[in-house]
C-alpha cells in the first residue's frame, strides 16, 4: 500500500538518485547523468536499478536473483515513472532496495 501523498519523483526518483550518487561517489546533484532524479523519472528509471544491481554484482552472470529482477522488469525500459502504474513503480523499486542492500 502506498503512504498518502505518494508520488514517484519523491518516493522513488530522489531516493534513486541518493542511492546512486552515493554509490558513484558523486558530491552534489548529478544532472549530467542518467540517475539524476528528473531523468530516472523521464525514462531511466529501470536502468538505474539494473546498472547499479550489475555494477554491485561485478556485471557476473551468477546472481540468479539479479537475473530474475531484470525479467520482472524488463518491459518498463525507458518508460516513464508516470507511465507505470504506481504499486508496479514501488514494488520494484522495494525489490530493488532489498537486491542492492
Amino acid at each position: 500500500m502506498l503512504r498518502d501523498g505518494w508520488n514517484f519523483h519523491g518516493d522513488i526518483a530522489i531516493r534513486l538518485e541518493n542511492i546512486a550518487s552515493q554509490y558513484y561517489g558523486d558530491i552534489g546533484r548529478p544532472v549530467t547523468k542518467i540517475y539524476d532524479a528528473d531523468a530516472i523519472e523521464q525514462g531511466y528509471f529501470v536502468e538505474v536499478m539494473i546498472m547499479l544491481l550489475r555494477d554491485q554484482t561485478g556485471r557476473n552472470n551468477e546472481h540468479e536473483d539479479v537475473d530474475e529482477f531484470v525479467r520482472s522488469c524488463a518491459q518498463y525500459l525507458g518508460v516513464s515513472g508516470n507511465n507505470i502504474p504506481n504499486e508496479i513503480a514501488q514494488e520494484l523499486f522495494d525489490r530493488f532496495e532489498e537486491l542492492h542492500s
